[in-house]
């Protein structure tokens, strides 16, 4: 065991190491994350299964992680740094060998399940770790780098999973990440140390339950309406989901120690910095799913086909918060943000107006100018939000960013499949017996329909967004 001045001479010498280590763990989980989407279609004929079920596959996974990510103050304080990166790794482990023999929808959810717990223990480990190891003003920058670790995982995931089933099953997938899992454990064992300091607290189980119950309320409303409209099994949820929430924030407020400290929300910075970053998510999410559906089912590209021509996307998406980061650091947070939500909205604007007759080519380019829009504004609103709290909130800001990043990825991927569906069944409304050239303009239709209520969304955050202070060093002082 190395002494307190051992530990801290290590961690001083060390920091790029284990941000390394946590930046890779952060990548191995947002490839689990994303990397079902493009085989959605195939799992939908093998399991037979609808595009409303198929897409709890990523509901479930954002959802169970972002209940995590809410307990993620207290583990946090509770447990030491490599502790909690071992026991994610575990749990991200045994999820991946799950999914990778999973023999029916039924195992590969609960596979998610398990990976989703490893994900909700280290996401928030990763942006708390930055937060206490890089200095404020060099943190644009490396909020930057995180942003570009965890964004490159979605363009390397539906390309490998595409290529993957051109070839062979995608449970082949998860057999391979399997292996580097295990190479980021080791790594982890090696150089991970203890940051934080280990405080005895206890967790209030009461408080989780009612998180949980509100979020998945909310989600298994969005979920069921686009298929069953203003039915019961869809106010109820909704109801229950509205109420138990209430009464999570009731009971954050008037406990002396809240398992969030939801008073950081009286910031103006922080309050609009975390909507914005749920629209972002959500669109983000809503894409992944929606995107492949609509290449492979209209246009009627192959898997492969389909995950190349978001491929470039992505990869910019990727790049690009090295370089917003570094704008913020120079220029403050309104005119980076501002201009990637306008871009967002042109793009989205542009989606809705698909057809059967759309080239690929066109698609891209927009797919590119959307990720262009959304990384520029990711990386400046999470180091902005976070970045200008004290740093006693640190812990409660990044899980009450990271869980509702995460839920707000779940209601998106629930909600705008939702919307398709709702557009879909509009469609074929006075239509029996509808032929296939019917169910494809249906298809069509509901798809146009989800992207022009993300465009209005996106509208509504930009307008938003002009309410940025210039300066990020003094807001906490304007507030």
């Amino acid at each position: 065991m190395l002494s307190d001045y051992e530990e801290g001479s290590f961690i001083k010498t060390h920091t790029k190491k284990i941000l390394f280590v946590l930046l890779i763990g952060g990548f191995m989980c947002m490839l689990n994350e994303t990397a079902l989407s493009i085989a959605y279609p195939h799992i939908m004929v093998q399991y037979n299964i609808s595009a409303g079920t198929v897409q709890w596959l990523t509901t479930i996974f954002v959802l169970v992680s972002g209940i995590v990510f809410l307990m993620s103050a207290f583990l946090i304080q509770r447990f030491k740094t490599r502790k909690l990166f071992l026991s994610s790794m575990i749990f991200l482990i045994l999820g991946t060998i799950i999914a990778g023999f999973s023999p029916n929808f039924q195992i590969l959810m609960i596979a998610r399940v398990i990976q989703a717990i490893g994900t909700g223990i280290l996401v928030p480990l990763i942006f708390n770790s930055v937060l206490i190891l890089i200095p404020h003003e060099k943190r644009g920058l490396v909020m930057g780098l995180v942003s570009f670790v965890v964004l490159s995982a979605p363009m390397f995931s539906p390309v490998l999973m595409g290529f993957l089933i051109g070839f062979t099953d995608w449970h082949w997938f998860f057999l391979m990440v399997f292996v580097f899992f295990i190479v980021t454990t080791i790594m982890g064992m090696v150089y991970l140390r203890n940051i934080t300091e280990v405080i005895h607290t206890k967790l209030d189980v009461t408080s989780v339950i009612l998180a949980a119950i509100g979020f998945t309320g909310i989600i298994t409303c969005f979920s069921n309406m686009g298929e069953n409209g203003l039915s019961l099994n869809v106010i109820l949820p909704l109801i229950i989901g509205i109420i138990a929430l209430i009464s999570f924030i009731i009971r954050q407020l008037r406990m002396e120690h809240p398992l969030l400290d939801i008073r950081v929300f009286k910031h103006s910075f922080f309050s609009i910095g975390v909507l914005i970053n749920v629209v972002n998510i959500m669109i983000i999410f809503a894409m992944v799913i929606i995107l492949p559906i609509y290449l492979q089912n209209i246009l009627g590209t192959s898997s492969f086909v389909a995950s190349l021509v978001m491929l470039p996307g992505t990869a910019l998406g990727s790049f690009l918060p090295l370089l917003s980061g570094h704008i913020y650091d120079k220029r403050g947070p309104r005119i980076v943000i501002c201009t990637g939500i306008a871009i967002m909205c042109i793009s989205m604007i542009m989606l809705s107006h698909l057809s059967e007759t759309t080239t690929l080519i066109t698609v891209l380019v927009t797919i590119c100018v959307l990720y262009v829009g959304s990384a520029l504004l990711m990386s400046p609103n999470q180091t902005h939000t976070l970045g200008n709290l004290e740093s006693k909130d640190y812990a409660s800001g990044s899980a009450i960013m990271t869980s509702l990043q995460q839920i707000g990825g779940a209601i998106g991927s629930s909600l705008f499949v939702s919307f398709m569906t709702f557009g879909q069944t509009r469609y074929l409304s006075n239509i029996i017996n509808p032929n296939s050239m019917q169910q494809i303009n249906a298809l069509l239709a509901g798809i146009n329909f989800s992207f022009t209520v993300g465009a209005v969304m996106i509208g509504f955050t930009f307008v938003l967004s002009l309410f940025l202070k210039k300066n990020n060093k003094t807001v906490m002082k304007q507030d």
